[in-house]
Formats: C-alpha cells, sequence, structure tokens
C-alpha cells in the first residue's frame, strides 16, 4: 500500500497526496509546530469546556463535531463562533470558558500518533507556536512531560502577534541562528500556514488535524502529508 509522503504543490488539487515515492524536499534543521490539532488531539477538552460554559450563561450546546469545526485562531475566536448570534455577553463566556478549561485541559487531550515518537527522536531542533492562551498550553505540556524538548514556546498571550501575524515566527527565527530555508512549520490550519509564509518559511500541512485545507486559500503550504505519524518517513531531517 503506498505510503502519504510530503509532495510540493500537492494543494493544487487540496487533497492529502498517497503516492510511493518521496520528492526532493530541502533538508531541514528546525520545525516550528502548532499545537491544537498538530502536535495534540485536544477537541475531547475543549468541547466540554465550551458546552459547560455555555451552559452557565443559558446558550444552546453544540455537538462535538460543530465545536470541531469552530476551532481555529484561537480561544476567544472559538468561543465567538460557539456563541454564533444567542445573545450573551462574548468576554462573559469567553471568562467561563477560560476558568473551566484551564482546570480541566489534560483529561480527555492525548497526543497525536508519532507525536512522542517524533519528539523523543529529536530528529531536529523544535519550537512551539501556539494561539492557544499560556496557561492551558504549558499545563498540557507538562502534564505529557513535553516542555523540554521546545526551545521556545509561544502563545496567544506571550507571543508579540498572534498567528497569521508572522511576528511570532520571526521572534522565533531570530533566536535560532539558522537559515529560512532549513526552517518548516508543521501545522493543521490556515493561520500556521499564512504566518509561515509571511516570515518567508517553508510550511506542511496535516490534513487529520482541524483545519481544512482550502481555508488556506490564496496562501497554500509547500508540503502536505495526511497525519503527523508520516513525518517520521520524511527524510528530511
Amino acid at each position: 500500500m503506498p505510503t502519504p509522503l510530503a509532495v510540493p504543490g500537492a494543494h493544487e488539487k487540496a487533497i492529502i497526496p498517497r503516492i510511493s515515492i518521496f520528492v526532493t524536499m530541502h533538508r531541514k534543521t528546525f520545525c516550528i509546530f502548532d499545537l491544537d490539532g498538530t502536535l495534540f488531539d485536544t477537541l475531547g477538552d475543549l468541547a466540554r469546556a465550551v458546552n459547560a460554559a455555555l451552559a452557565k450563561h443559558n446558550a444552546p450546546a453544540h455537538t462535538e463535531e460543530e465545536i470541531r469545526s469552530f476551532i481555529g485562531n484561537g480561544s476567544m475566536n472559538l468561543i465567538r463562533r460557539s456563541i454564533g448570534d444567542f445573545p450573551v455577553d462574548l468576554q462573559s463566556v469567553f471568562d467561563t470558558y477560560m476558568e473551566i478549561y484551564s482546570r480541566n485541559c489534560t483529561e480527555h487531550t492525548h497526543p497525536m500518533p508519532g507525536v512522542p515518537e517524533f519528539l523523543e527522536a529529536r530528529k531536529c531542533r523544535m519550537a512551539l507556536l501556539t494561539n492557544k492562551p499560556s496557561v492551558p498550553t504549558h499545563r498540557i505540556l507538562d502534564h505529557f512531560g513535553f516542555e523540554k524538548y521546545f526551545e521556545t514556546v509561544l502563545c496567544g498571550d506571550t507571543s508579540p502577534a498572534r498567528k497569521p501575524a508572522p511576528d511570532g515566527f520571526v521572534q522565533i527565527i531570530s533566536k535560532t541562528g539558522i537559515p529560512k530555508e532549513e526552517i518548516l512549520m508543521v501545522g493543521d490550519d490556515s493561520p500556521d500556514i499564512q504566518g509561515a509564509k509571511a516570515a518567508g518559511i517553508d510550511s506542511m500541512f496535516i490534513g487529520n488535524g482541524y483545519g481544512k485545507i482550502e481555508n488556506c486559500a490564496p496562501v497554500m503550504p509547500n508540503y502536505m502529508i495526511s497525519k503527523f505519524s508520516d513525518l517520521l518517513k520524511l527524510p528530511i531531517f
């Protein structure tokens, strides 16, 4: 059975390719990773916290799949989409959500398959750039013992600007001392791809996260893989 591999330009058909031959890719010595949908499946805890916050404000609940479709561009946007047109104060629901989620962000969260193996192999130097707030981010990293793998961790409230702005990327890149052509952003949604492009580095889209490849247009990734574990097979490190 063919193995899903990274292919430059595969986004032209907006599908995750399955081919059996590697194409030429530049060697990468530094990776910047997204968190939700890339390193971790956080949907279980996110959905429970969203619905608990909505219930406290008498707003209607959503299915887990509906909440999955609301994920992207940070926690405030997650709550904004979850509220929809319901007449309730956005900030109040957000504050309730953050209180609940920050206490319960590791109950139903787990690393994506292949993530522990990749991190342990230390195939390259690594940083984390997420729009997620810092408190749950560091609690998740600490819970799974992953903090030690990242030279830099920038969150939605600690980065100079949130993705897709390039500022967080630029800050990380400036600390590496590594040429941009050796740096790769790995993520599952449009802010990852757009931010990497604006910062002048290559990006890789993971197809089984929370984002959709068509949402990246008009800025598309340099490479695509179907799932994180495929990264272990790529001879680019």
